[in-house]
């Protein structure tokens, strides 16, 4: 007689059912990290960036030193909202029962760029750019392109403010400081705190290299 152990088997199926991943055809820099029950597919994701538990991440382009939270939605499929119907019935792909497999438009690569902060269940429209430094709200929906620096948030998302002033943020896109080597950033870290002194000291560093 074969004692089954439950808590054995229960162990393995949430391991492998709730606390695993689903990486599908991705570029992932060494230092970045997706989450438990992540379903990442045609993605490449910048160093030093993470993805919570349970995103859905599809055909996106995501920087360097993102944060990105649990939940989030990012490049999510359409549905052709121009066609007699949007039921997946008439699509070629999917998985339901299908009338007809009318060809799909190609889907559009959407863009995160560096240092983007995005909140819990945000919901990211397929083709949208999110420029460098940016923030996503919790729970926001973006529709429309988000400038570099902006705090969005709302549904549909709107811009709330900027997180610096405009000379500070032309300073920071223009450093690109996401792309130092680590023993650079480590120095430079103790100014993060203050953007103005780290652009003007990088600027310095810059010069005497």
């Amino acid at each position: 007689m074969i004692v089954m152990n439950i808590g054995y088997l229960y162990s393995k199926f949430f391991k492998k059912y709730i606390l695993g991943k689903s990486i599908y055809k991705c570029i992932l820099d060494k230092t970045s990290r997706v989450g438990p029950g992540a379903n990442v597919r045609y993605t490449n994701i910048g160093k030093n960036s993470y993805c919570g538990p349970y995103c859905i991440i599809n055909h996106a382009v995501i920087g360097s030193f993102c944060s990105i939270s649990d939940n989030v939605y990012i490049g999510a499929e359409e549905h052709p909202m121009e066609w007699v119907s949007t039921s997946q019935a008439f699509h070629d792909v999917g998985h339901s029962k299908k009338i007809a497999r009318l060809e799909m438009p190609p889907v559009k690569k959407t863009y995160v760029g560096n240092d983007v902060w995005i909140g819990h269940s945000a919901f990211i429209k397929q083709g949208i750019n999110i420029g460098d430094g940016a923030i996503v709200a919790a729970c926001s929906v973006v529709t429309k392109d988000v400038p570099p620096y902006a705090i969005v948030g709302g549904i549909p998302a709107k811009i709330i403010k900027y997180r610096f002033d405009d000379e500070t943020i032309c300073k920071l896109l223009k450093s690109q400081w996401w792309t130092l080597e680590d023993e650079v950033l480590k120095k430079m870290s103790i100014y993060f705190k203050d953007p103005k002194l780290f652009v003007e000291m990088l600027e310095t560093t810059k010069e005497n290299v």
